[in-house]
């Protein structure tokens, strides 16, 4: 009986009052691809591997549905929602994305496909030793500062990272600190996620100190550990990752702007060392007394290569758990922050209150020849040691007539570079996406 003590004070933590807030949204979206997929790029589809993948022309409709709510009592929150993403008319198939197919090491990681899947099932703790700290356990989308570094990936149809994680969460004056250890999910439409294995585990801590001109220091601390192998020659690779770096930003400093991060990654992967970094240095100015305010941003993005992939270490930076879709590589959503040279230009112009609009340039290269295109996976063939990915131009606009009400129209074009052009497929490429997003 003595075991049982326990459950009046658990029945009455349960029955405290409090107050219940639904939430969610539905979204649809039209993409429109052109010279390339989600597998290959080029008019005929040959992947990395020589395979033909789908097709180069879809008209796709995506949907996402997400829909639950959270209970709050004030000291102890619950949340249960769920999400669902579907698509008509894609080329590709589900097995195009299994993962070490045809082994008893098979996973999928459908960019697509979810069906009925958690996106919160949580608790929160919220005055752990005073009121300060708290504590939130289960399934939880854990998002940090520009996603770079930590962040779900929630522009693709089936979002990327999501935690099944306990979280510590220290509120301070001027900042905070986040502290977790847990297991992110595989993308398995067919499957709940919490009846299979795992993807990674992880032990993150990322900080927030207050500083100049609206922005902050972020510095990070990660472990990444592989719960699922890569086969090679029917062996099994296993990646054990440590991440160090930190990220200043300001939004306004006397009409300055900048966005820095820097990396570092070491640890082992597939019986090799792993030397890498990354970095990203971007700065602008705001004409806030110009019409339509416009803010012009120049920035550099890199991230290491691999120059020998004999030797036993390994050069390439990879993202910790941040998010490679949406606005940080282009938007052709072709790049990702791996042996990867981005030079970039974006201008911000705010046409009304509730429309604005953002213009970008990009020109991409390989940090290293002799390593791969990130992305796909192609390389260099015959010798060659072209870096030139291409020139990438976007125009996004977006408008928001009501709290509730979100449109989004996006229009990308790559410029081939000798890179793609001499081993991969001589076309450039274009991309649409028209969107719609009603919150509930």
């Amino acid at each position: 009986m003595k075991r049982l003590r326990w459950l009046p004070l658990l029945a009455a933590t349960l029955l405290q009052a409090g107050s219940w807030h639904p939430e969610g949204y539905i979204r649809e979206r039209l993409e429109v691809f052109d010279g390339l997929n989600k597998k290959a790029y080029g008019d005929a589809s040959i992947d990395a591997k020589g395979r033909k993948v789908g097709k180069s022309d879809d008209t796709m409709l995506l949907q996402r549905i997400l829909a639950g709510g959270r209970y709050e009592t004030g000291d102890v929150d619950y949340a249960l929602i769920l999400y669902d993403a579907r698509v008509w008319n894609a080329s590709i198939p589900r097995d195009a994305f299994v993962k070490n197919p045809g082994t008893g090491e098979a996973y999928v990681m459908d960019p697509y496909r979810e069906y009925l899947e958690l996106f919160d099932a949580s608790v929160t703790f919220r005055h752990l030793f005073g009121k300060s700290l708290r504590l939130k356990i289960g399934r939880q989308d854990i998002s940090m500062g520009d996603h770079r570094i930590v962040g779900p990936g929630t522009w693709g149809n089936s979002i990327g990272h999501l935690w099944d994680a306990a979280r510590f969460i220290y509120d301070f004056r001027g900042g905070w600190v986040n502290l977790w250890y847990g297991q992110t999910r595989v993308k398995d439409p067919d499957r709940w996620s919490l009846l299979q294995k795992h993807l990674f585990e992880g032990v993150v801590a990322y900080g927030h100190v207050g500083s100049v001109g609206q922005g902050a220091l972020e510095p990070f601390a990660l472990y990444k550990h592989t719960l699922r192998p890569k086969l090679f020659k029917g062996e099994k690779k296993y990646s054990y990752l440590g991440y160090a770096g930190v990220r200043w930003y300001a939004k306004n400093w006397h009409g300055f702007n900048w966005d820095t991060t820097y990396a570092r990654e070491f640890g082992a992967s597939g019986g090799k060392s792993v030397r890498a970094y990354g970095y990203v240095l971007k700065g602008g100015y705001r004409f806030d007394t110009l019409p339509l305010r416009p803010n012009l941003v120049a920035g550099r993005v890199y991230a290491s290569g691999d120059d020998n992939s004999d030797d036993g270490t390994m050069k390439t930076f990879s993202t910790p758990f941040g998010s490679t879709d949406g606005g940080h590589y282009g938007r052709m959503d072709i790049m990702k922050w791996a042996n990867l040279r981005d030079n970039q230009i974006n201008l911000h112009l705010h046409l009304t209150q509730r429309m604005k609009m953002k213009l970008s340039y990009h020109d991409f290269a390989l940090a290293e020849a002799r390593d791969s295109w990130r992305y796909y996976g192609y390389r260099n063939r015959g010798g060659r040691s072209d870096r030139d990915l291409g020139k990438e131009s976007d125009v996004q606009l977006f408008w928001d007539p009501s709290e509730r009400l979100h449109f989004t129209c996006i229009y990308a074009h790559f410029h081939a570079g000798a890179f793609v052009r001499h081993n991969v497929a001589d076309n450039d490429a274009n991309r649409l996406f028209l969107q719609a997003k009603y919150q509930f």
